[in-house]
């Protein structure tokens, strides 16, 4: 009887360990993305969709995480400018 007592005790603390562990690394990964989201790059008028020079201003920092903040963001103006387009 203690054998089996000891026996489901230890799997009680392995499946909580292993549970904690999978919700904390959901947790950081959905802050992770949140972080991600941040990134103004593709939303900013330098942005150029090239792969080669995706930022004309910042190459090195563009669409990367020290992007956020960026102190060169302009808003694009054309993003209006395609939603009217393409309700045509």
């Amino acid at each position: 009887m203690l054998h089996l007592l000891i026996c489901v005790s230890i799997w009680t603390i392995v499946v909580s360990l292993i549970t904690h562990q999978t919700i904390s690394g959901f947790a950081q990964g959905t802050k992770y993305l949140k972080k991600l989201h941040s990134i103004p790059c593709a939303n900013c008028a330098y942005f150029t969709g090239d792969y080669r020079l995706k930022c004309p201003l910042c190459p090195k920092i563009a669409l990367s995480e020290l992007a956020i903040g960026c102190r060169d963001f302009q808003p694009s103006k054309n993003c209006s400018f395609n939603n009217s387009q393409s309700a045509k």
